[in-house]
């Protein structure tokens, strides 16, 4: 029998850093997810109109993003965000929101590692959050 930390008796006492990075990770993916499924049940449901209708749908996952932009007006970028009202695009944001939680966690954690002065972390962390800022800005693009 293998044993373990709470098999032998001993505590182990979970860092602060990754206590708040787990609380702020779980409660962030518990909004999103939650937020998915509500505005793809606006999307699906009808009650707010979505730029891209649902009966369209179908016939336009053959074309590229491109194009379906240009035929829905949705411009390039985070121009979609012009568009926040319409159903399909609030279901955008929410998974953009999803996409922004490891940001989030970071930003949580860079006081403590700033309050430790454990320079390394901050490098690392400061890294990831300019590496994720800078994929979503649009400034890189791949074509």
């Amino acid at each position: 029998m293998e044993k373990t930390a709470s098999s032998i008796g001993q505590n182990i006492e979970t860092p602060i850093d990754q206590k708040k990075y787990a609380t702020v990770l779980k409660w962030s993916a518990r909004v999103g997810l939650f937020s998915i499924l509500l505005t793809f049940f606006i999307y699906l449901s009808g009650l707010i109109s979505p730029v891209i209708p649902l009966d369209k749908l179908p016939r336009l996952w053959v074309k590229n993003s491109a194009l379906l932009n240009e035929s829905f007006g949705i411009e390039t970028g985070w121009g979609w965000m012009n568009l926040i009202f319409k159903s399909d695009m609030m279901a955008k944001a929410a998974l953009t929101f999803l996409a922004f939680v490891p940001i989030l966690c970071y930003l949580t954690v860079l006081p403590i590692y700033i309050k430790k002065k454990e320079f390394a972390m901050i490098f690392i962390v400061i890294l990831e959050i300019s590496i994720l800022a800078l994929a979503a800005s649009g400034f890189l693009k791949v074509e």
